[in-house]
């Protein structure tokens, strides 16, 4: 198959990275709202101090992180300008409420996909293909 437009520009490597970190984090999210909605979810269920009883307000933010995290990749599938500044909100939200309570390992992993998530947000390459007229300036 010939390559694709999106395949040939800028910073499509780091472009393609920073699609799968995205979509892993909108399919963990999803689980995680699953999960707190009180359906036992394999290996989500033993990570979380409550051990697979439902707490709705988790449930309702995991929700609607997944619905901003699905948003955000389907800017970035898209090349949209917005999906950058809106990746940053998301990225920084995310990683702050996992930061803060840390809750373990479902907690530490959430900071680390958000942390490189932002690095390649952020990165000049990615930048300037979701920024073009703007990233030729960083």
């Amino acid at each position: 198959m010939p390559p694709s437009h999106t395949d040939a520009a800028p910073g499509s490597g780091l472009m393609t990275a920073l699609v799968g970190v995205t979509g892993v984090l909108t399919v963990g999210c999803l689980l995680m709202a699953v999960s707190h909605a009180g359906l036992r979810v394999p290996l989500i269920a033993g990570l979380g101090p409550a051990g697979g009883a439902a707490v709705p307000p988790a449930a309702a933010g995991f929700g609607v992180v997944t619905v901003a995290y699905a948003v955000v990749l389907g800017g970035l599938l898209r090349r949209r300008p917005w999906a950058w500044a809106l990746g940053l909100v998301v990225y920084g939200v995310t990683l702050a409420g996992a930061a803060m309570p840390f809750r373990g390992a479902g907690s530490a992993v959430g900071i680390a996909l958000s942390a490189l998530a932002l690095a390649l947000l952020l990165s000049p390459s990615v930048r300037r293909a979701l920024l073009p007229d703007r990233g030729a300036a960083a």
